[in-house]
């Protein structure tokens, strides 16, 4: 199996823990956090991305990985000690990477040290957390706009979460994508999981034979100005979107990250023009 260098930093982060006895999946999510956070491992290689959850900043892509160490015999059955074969890899990250790993972890000598530097200095990682008594006021709801594209699910929650979104509205004709993460059924449960709701509206989406070919941005006007012709005849789903709207905080979700190249500001216009702003994510 061949590793890719935020797996090698994660079996690096794993060793060390160990050498301080320090044996536990929420240490080694908590560290790879300060990683990126603090020594800026993010903007040399793909790292991990964190998004707070029910013990503070947390990764699936994290805990993807670990359960693939484990079951290539990587790590351990419990994803907290390495094997003899997942240290052939502890070796190749480069003296840096291996040198700023020691001196994260070496304030820190045990579990709860860590636990506690992260709540204490990141506290917007912890509104969902379960470990401490939450007091924040409830925010004021809102409309806002998310596409999906070029972002791995746990950066699309951090953004999700950190606007305080309640609930999901799909836009999307049909909820198929080809990063499985997206497709209705594991979207619905990963955002149950971050404690946001979900409901789709394909009735406001665009047929997918009509997306096709837009090479232009005059391709893409023309498939929006007959779009912006049979819109007013779906104005009941724009108006539970305004209902819902006004009682949460809520985000429409298409695919494009281009804001411009995407159907969802057609629909944001309307609801614009009702007197309700609109928030691009």
């Amino acid at each position: 199996m061949k590793l890719f260098n935020r797996q090698k930093i994660l079996l690096n982060v794993v060793e060390e823990l160990n050498e301080k006895n320090i044996k536990s999946r929420r240490a080694i999510v908590k560290s790879l956090f300060l990683l990126k956070e603090e020594h800026g491992l993010g903007k040399e290689i793909l790292f991990y991305n964190f998004f707070a959850y029910k013990q503070g900043p947390f990764s699936h892509l994290c805990f993807h990985d670990l359960r693939k160490l484990r079951d290539n015999n990587f790590i351990n059955e419990e994803e907290t000690t390495i094997t003899i074969e997942g240290k052939k890899f502890l070796n190749q990250i480069g003296r840096k990477h291996e040198n700023t790993i020691k001196i994260m972890l070496k304030n820190f000598s045990d579990e709860k040290k860590i636990m506690d530097y992260v709540y204490k200095k990141y506290p917007q990682y912890t509104i969902k957390s379960e470990m401490i008594e939450q007091k924040q006021k409830k925010a004021s709801p809102r409309f806002f706009t998310i596409g999906y594209e070029g972002k791995d699910i746990d950066l699309f929650l951090n953004v999700l979460v950190s606007n305080r979104i309640e609930l999901l509205i799909d836009v999307r004709k049909n909820p198929f994508s080809m990063n499985f993460i997206y497709i209705k059924g594991a979207l619905m449960k990963k955002l149950k999981d971050a404690g946001i709701d979900y409901i789709h509206m394909p009735e406001l989406g665009i047929e997918s034979k009509e997306r096709k070919n837009l090479q232009t941005k005059e391709d893409y006007e023309k498939l929006f100005e007959k779009y912006r012709k049979v819109l007013p005849m779906n104005e009941v789903y724009i108006n539970r979107i305004i209902e819902l709207g006004t009682i949460k905080r809520i985000v429409l979700l298409c695919y494009e990250a281009d804001y411009n190249l995407c159907h969802r500001k057609e629909i944001s216009k309307i609801i614009e023009n009702k007197g309700h702003g609109m928030v691009n994510l």
